[in-house]
């Protein structure tokens, strides 16, 4: 049996998908990854087609790159909806702070300062709460050991977003950031996708894969952001 060449626009599709899953994350770049992510839909549509009329194989691979670049295309929007969203709220802060700044100059009373320092204070509160709850010890689906990290968002900001597109959570043994785990324990692992709105709060868990069982360091920040102030930290003694 005459085995049927396999279909260029089908391996094409999966190729742009991942590249544009991988950058999809990177500002500025993913303008790149959104025109990669609709040329591997088209790419996949096509080939898929070709495929089904029994010309080619490789429907798999069609089927992966269709998913993959549909998956980059939603995740480049959402990101650019954080990080527009992220540059606004600082350039209000810059005006804000710059306001202050020439009232003083001008030679405003202390009484009147100090309701302006006020005011500023709560204009410039964090757009994004978090607290780190628990840490547990687990395994991986291939048994090796890993730490479940509990967290709680609390969304600060006047629109709703999700944990995964406004902070980063960063865990550390020995000085090195660990990877990421996947475990079958941690049930709210995927509530980090989960939109919150404005005022509103949401748990969720994050797996690492542990290199021993000395102390587990996890750090919190924004994810845009024009400091390196963090929004928790925690450390926790796994032995």
């Amino acid at each position: 049996m005459e085995t049927q060449p396999r279909s260029a626009m089908a391996v094409a599709s999966l190729v742009l998908g991942i590249v544009a899953l991988v950058t999809s994350i990177l500002p500025i770049i993913n303008n790149l990854s959104f025109l990669l992510a609709i040329l591997g839909i088209v790419f996949a549509i096509v080939g898929l087609v070709g495929i089904s009329k029994g010309k080619k194989s490789g429907k798999g691979l069609g089927v992966a790159g269709l998913v993959l670049s549909v998956i980059a295309f939603i995740l480049v929007l959402v990101m650019q909806s954080a990080f527009s969203a992220a540059l606004d709220q600082a350039m209000e802060e810059s005006g804000l702070d710059t306001a202050t700044a020439q009232g003083v100059a001008a030679g405003d009373s202390g009484s009147a300062a100090e309701p302006q320092a006020a005011e500023q204070s709560e204009a410039t509160q964090a757009a994004y709460g978090v607290t780190i709850d628990d840490c547990r010890v687990t395994e991986d689906y291939q048994g090796n050991p890993a730490a479940v990290v509990t967290y709680t968002f609390t969304n600060n900001s006047d629109e709703a977003t999700s944990p995964a597109v406004a902070v980063h959570a960063k865990a550390f043994q020995n000085g090195t950031e660990l990877e990421l785990a996947v475990v079958a324990d941690a049930e709210e692992s995927g509530k980090s996708m989960n939109e919150v709105k404005s005022g509103s709060s949401i748990t969720y868990e994050s797996a690492y894969e542990l290199a021993d069982m000395s102390d587990l360091t996890v750090e919190v920040e924004e994810l845009f952001s024009f400091s390196d102030e963090l929004i928790a930290e925690q450390t926790f003694s796994l032995s």
